[in-house]
């Protein structure tokens, strides 16, 4: 199944006549923070970490990096809201929902040939250092006005004295901020509870721990490419050897329902395109790329509390079932105006030759069989949660995964 943007950016669901699966795996409570492990950061990592929880870096004065980045949730989005809300005030909404951040180092940069890596849904950050830059400047999140007034704050901040023995006194402003995003950057490289990759299938992986049977039906269904065929987007394999990330870096439009939720949806005429924009500017004239977002990976997905880029979605069950019956029952997805089926009504038609018609979507009409039974879709949930950090060996699965 290409699952898209599974992962990719939290949010609340409804909307779009959207409906949840009948039944569903009881996906367990968020754990609390992944216990820390035995590390030794450097001092340009520790002082990234005591940036990334400094609220007065933030225009209000109130916001961390773990306002949409708790590490409660996979470091992803702590709510239910389909976009989170940032600004001087505290009073403007975003325009995407917060993807978690885990699992980040080893995305590679935006590659304008192939369509591949990138950070952010759109792909416009090279590295971590360049994303933690659009937050900080975004005006809808940390609302730093210029690099003057951010590296007033830093200088005056509850970090400025570590950050003048890892950097020194003597950089002008642009200096300043660039070291900044360095320190967080090294945070996110080092720390590893942002990739500690100690799920129920990496223990699998190593030996040291089994699959129930719907786990391991459930991972079938992932790999069958006449049922789920998530591996076409979502790599359970790596060829460097190291644990997979369960995404092939690139880019996919999905056709997911507009989101009522979202204040700029309230325009008729906005439509969030990914990788031709608004927000990213480069590819405004690549018709082919409009819609496209990042695949992320599905590290801790059964985690999160909101789904796709959007946020559209609320429940994992609901972002399974959407992709198994899309094309066979639309009618549950998209709106109904004037007597008409609104389908694919977050994307112009102008660009639906963009949405994605490989399996499980393949050659799939209103009225054919979905390719996945219900028995599968509980099975592929039962093998997504698996993969959800901080899993101790010997720890049973839930009772409908046994």
């Amino acid at each position: 199944m290409a699952l898209g943007l599974l992962l990719s950016l939290g949010a609340c669901g409804g909307g779009g006549g959207s409906s949840a699966a009948s039944a569903s795996v009881p996906t367990p409570a968020p754990p609390a923070s992944t216990p820390a492990p035995v590390q030794t950061l450097s001092a340009m990592a520790a002082l990234g970490e005591r940036a990334f929880n400094d609220r007065t870096l933030s225009g209000s004065g109130r916001m961390t990096c773990a306002t949409c980045h708790d590490p409660d949730f996979a470091h992803g989005s702590p709510n239910a809201l389909a976009v989170q809300i940032g600004g001087q005030f505290e009073s403007e909404f975003g325009q995407r929902s917060a993807p978690s951040i885990r699992y980040l180092e080893r995305q590679p940069a935006f590659d304008p040939v192939g369509i591949t890596g990138g950070l952010t849904a759109d792909g416009r950050a090279d590295s971590l250092a360049a994303q933690s830059h659009l937050v900080l400047f975004n005006p809808l999140e940390f609302d730093n006005t210029s690099v003057e007034r951010l590296a007033q704050r830093v200088r005056a901040s509850v970090i400025a004295a570590d950050f003048a023995k890892v950097f020194g006194t003597d950089g002008d402003a642009a200096t300043t901020v660039a070291q900044l995003e360095q320190a967080l950057q090294a945070f996110q490289l080092e720390d590893k509870r942002l990739h500690p990759y100690d799920s129920k299938f990496d223990w699998v992986q190593a030996g040291k721990e089994t699959f129930t049977a719907p786990e391991q039906r459930g991972q079938q269904v992932f790999r069958d490419p006449a049922r789920g065929a998530c591996i076409g987007c979502h790599l359970d394999t790596s060829s460097d050897g190291k644990p997979p990330l369960f995404t092939n870096f690139g880019y996919v439009a999905t056709g997911a329902p507009r989101n009522a939720k979202i204040p700029a949806n309230a325009d008729p005429a906005y439509f969030d395109l990914g990788l031709c924009g608004p927000l990213r500017k480069d590819l405004a004239q690549r018709a082919e790329l409009c819609g496209l977002f990042r695949t992320p990976g599905l590290r801790n997905v059964a985690q999160r509390q909101v789904f796709f880029h959007n946020g559209i979605f609320s429940s994992l069950p609901q972002v399974l079932d959407f992709y198994n019956t899309r094309d066979t029952s639309p009618e549950r997805w998209y709106p109904t105006v004037a007597g008409k089926l609104q389908k694919f009504d977050d994307l112009p038609p102008a660009y639906r030759g963009n949405l994605s018609t490989l399996p499980p979507f393949a050659g799939l009409r209103p009225g054919d069989k979905p390719p996945m039974s219900a028995r599968d879709l509980l099975d592929l949930e039962c093998f997504l949660m698996t993969l959800s950090d901080g899993h101790v060996i010997g720890t049973p699965a839930v009772a409908s995964c046994r």
